[in-house]
């Protein structure tokens, strides 16, 4: 065989495994060709030669397709076992990378939506990032907070808190991205420990003058509501507001979390999301690591107590103590 068609039928294998995990993550109903069209700014013929391998996809095309559905490199053109490609958003220092991050975080969870076949597997250290934007009050302290502390944003950092200091579109959207994750069927894994760390940093800001005591006392409150919300979808096994479907379930870990991860299943897709820096989190699709992930997720799980559903004495000791912890520090503030 000439040494030209070897390297050209080599190139087509590769390009076609390359097409065949983009028909994987494309949400259904959704073509091809077309969505090749839009992200790359070529005609629909030249879309369909790429896709019959007439045409190669030149590395910067496989960069953008990449990028736009944070589809792991590693899986298309390598399987090491001991290197692994992450997607992830900057946001040190900049209140337009922040924005970026939350849209890309909105986009992805709609992305799930449009699949028949989704599920969405969460170790929550502390309570899951979606919570935090129940409503517009938590949600501003939480983008306040986040871009004062964690990321460094100059803008904010000799402000005080204020209801309104927060643009009302990144409120809207962070409040956007709750709703969304409502409608995916999900499993969480909590510990009583998961409500503290959004506990200690409302209290860290009073105790810095960032809050006021009437602040405080409310977020406080707000948080209180939040957990409320939570257990209710845990006695129902759904988090919408008809609670007929059945999209939730919540175990209580006794073993130290020790990170926030996220498994998420689309279709024929599946996802790993890893925290790092607070609040960010490293993105995959290695078919290898994202089966590690699976098996860790669901051994955990294996080992946890399920407090959903029909599980009523474990699962009112379990909140009881996130609520006491809670009533404790507002009682603190009452009598300071």
């Amino acid at each position: 065989m000439p040494q030209k068609q070897r390297k050209d039928e080599k190139s087509n294998s590769i390009q076609d495994h390359f097409i065949d995990k983009l028909r994987e993550v494309l949400p259904p109903g959704i073509g091809l060709a077309e969505e090749l069209s839009d992200v790359l700014g070529i005609s629909l013929d030249s879309a369909y030669r790429r896709i019959r391998g007439e045409t190669e996809i030149s590395i910067d095309e496989v960069y953008k397709l990449t990028r736009q559905y944070a589809l792991s490199i590693d899986d298309v053109f390598s399987n090491q076992k001991d290197t692994v490609t992450f997607a992830y958003t900057k946001l040190t220092d900049s209140e337009k990378n922040f924005e970026t991050y939350l849209t890309r975080l909105n986009n992805h969870l709609n992305r799930i939506t449009t699949f028949e076949q989704k599920r969405i597997h969460y170790v929550a250290e502390e309570i899951p990032i979606f919570y935090s934007f129940f409503n517009e009050k938590l949600a501003e302290f939480k983008l306040f907070y986040w871009q004062r502390s964690v990321l460094n944003i100059e803008h904010y950092q000799h402000q005080k808190f204020a209801y309104g200091i927060i643009p009302p579109h990144l409120t809207k959207l962070a409040h956007g991205i709750y709703k969304t994750y409502l409608q995916i069927p999900s499993v969480e894994v909590w510990t009583v420990e998961t409500v503290l760390t959004g506990l200690r940093q409302i209290l860290f800001y009073f105790e810095s003058g960032v809050l006021t005591r009437e602040q405080t006392l409310e977020l406080l409150g707000e948080y209180k509501q939040m957990i409320g919300v939570v257990q209710q979808f845990a006695e129902t096994g759904s988090k919408l507001p008809d609670g007929k479907s059945d999209n939730y379930r919540l175990y209580n870990s006794e073993v130290v979390l020790g990170t926030n991860c996220i498994y998420a299943i689309m279709g024929e897709a599946r996802y790993s999301y890893i925290s790092f820096n607070t609040l960010n989190s490293l993105t995959t699709t290695n078919p290898e690591f994202c089966e590690e992930t699976e098996h860790w997720v669901k051994n955990l799980e294996r080992k946890s107590t399920l407090i959903s559903g029909v599980a009523e004495k474990q699962r009112y000791q379990f909140f009881s103590k996130m609520y006491r912890s809670i009533d404790q520090s507002i009682a603190s503030l009452q009598n300071h």
